[in-house]
């Protein structure tokens, strides 16, 4: 669904009430788009009790943090040889992540997440952590091509990512319009 910044913090707002269910959400633009919600919608809005709405985190570099150095120059080593064992590594990290910021905050905003398509991470894990009273928006590159979300839609085609068909409900999707 084609919103304003605006009307998807509205929409927002009104499913931050729900503490039942799942509670993915997916904002779509390009990137300059995405910024301009991030400084201007995001930074001005607040809940229903008028509590502002936290700011985003830039999952990269966080997921990367959560690291140590040591293992992280293990990864790095082992990418080529062993992409799945990485990659499993990751993915326990992600979780474990996701654990902990919903920990102290029931709403959670990530962007630049493009760690998690590089490396193939399994994706699932923000659907099992967005339940009940934990609600997560990803603020992704990105714009609806026919019935499929089409992700970095400005970049180079070889980086071109498709999301995955049932992990957001396509009414938790909105994608940022100019207008």
């Amino acid at each position: 669904m084609k919103l304003t910044g605006p009307e998807i913090i509205s929409t927002l707002r009104e499913q931050l009430t729900f503490t039942i269910g799942r509670h993915l959400y997916v904002v779509l633009g390009s990137y300059a788009q995405l910024r301009t919600f991030e400084q201007v919608d995001l930074t001005a809005a607040v809940t229903r009790d008028g509590t502002p709405l936290p700011a985003p985190i830039n999952l990269n570099r966080r997921l990367l943090d959560t690291i140590d150095d040591a293992t992280l120059r293990r990864l790095m080593s082992d990418e080529a040889r062993l992409p799945k064992s990485v990659r499993a590594q990751l993915d326990a990290a992600l979780r474990q992540l996701l654990d902990s910021l919903f920990r102290t905050n029931s709403l959670v905003i990530l962007k630049q997440v493009e760690i998690l398509f590089a490396y193939g991470l399994d994706l699932s894990a923000f659907r099992t952590a967005a339940t009940n009273q934990n609600h997560l928006v990803l603020l992704l590159p990105g714009a609806w091509v026919s019935d499929r979300v089409h992700l970095f839609h400005e970049a180079d085609a070889r980086f071109h990512r498709t999301l995955p068909e049932n992990l957001v409900a396509e009414n938790h999707i909105w994608e940022l319009t100019n207008g």
